[in-house]
C-alpha cells in the first residue's frame, strides 16, 4: 500500500487546481474573444503559453483554434497562419477536438493566409496587395463558426 505524506497531498492539490486555472484561462480567453476583445484574448493566451503543456490535447486545439483567429482578427496575419497550421496539426491527434466547419474554417483561412496560394476575392477586386485586412472571406462570419460562435470551441 502507497502512503502519501500530507506534503503529498498538498502538492498533489495544488497541481489540479492548477490545472483548473489553466482550463479557465482558457475559457476566459474564448470568451473575450467571442465578445470581440482580442487585445484581452491575446493577452491571456500569452499568459497561459508558458503552461501549454498542461492542457489536454483537445484543450491545445482550442486554445491553437482561438489564437489563431485571435491573431487574424488582429490583422497578425502571419502569427494567425502559425497557430491556425498548429490548430490542424494538434486535431490529427484529437479528431473529436474540432467540428467539420471549423476544420473547413481553417483550411479556408490558412488558403488565404498563404503568400503564394489563391487571394480572396475582396482583395483582388480593390487591388489589395494580399498584405492588409488580415481576416478571411467570410468575415466574422467565419471567426464565429471557428470558435464554435460563442467564443468556445465544444
Amino acid at each position: 500500500m502507497t502512503r502519501f505524506s500530507i506534503p503529498g497531498w498538498l502538492a498533489l492539490a495544488l497541481v489540479a487546481s492548477g490545472c483548473t486555472n489553466y482550463t479557465d484561462q482558457l475559457q476566459r480567453a474564448e470568451q473575450h474573444y467571442g465578445n470581440a476583445r482580442y487585445e484581452a484574448s491575446l493577452a491571456n493566451l500569452e499568459d497561459l503559453e508558458p503552461s501549454i503543456g498542461t492542457l489536454s490535447q483537445s484543450e491545445r486545439v482550442r486554445y491553437d483554434l482561438v489564437r489563431g483567429m485571435t491573431h487574424l482578427r488582429l490583422e497578425q496575419r502571419l502569427h494567425a497562419r502559425h497557430w491556425l497550421a498548429m490548430a490542424r496539426e494538434d486535431a490529427r491527434a484529437a479528431p473529436a477536438a474540432l467540428t467539420d466547419q471549423q476544420r473547413i474554417t481553417i483550411e479556408r483561412t490558412l488558403n488565404e493566409l498563404d503568400p503564394l496560394g489563391p487571394r480572396p476575392a475582396s482583395e483582388l477586386s480593390s487591388g489589395g496587395s494580399g498584405n492588409g485586412g488580415g481576416e478571411s472571406a467570410g468575415g466574422t462570419n467565419d471567426a464565429q463558426r471557428a470558435t464554435g460562435g460563442e467564443g468556445t470551441t465544444r
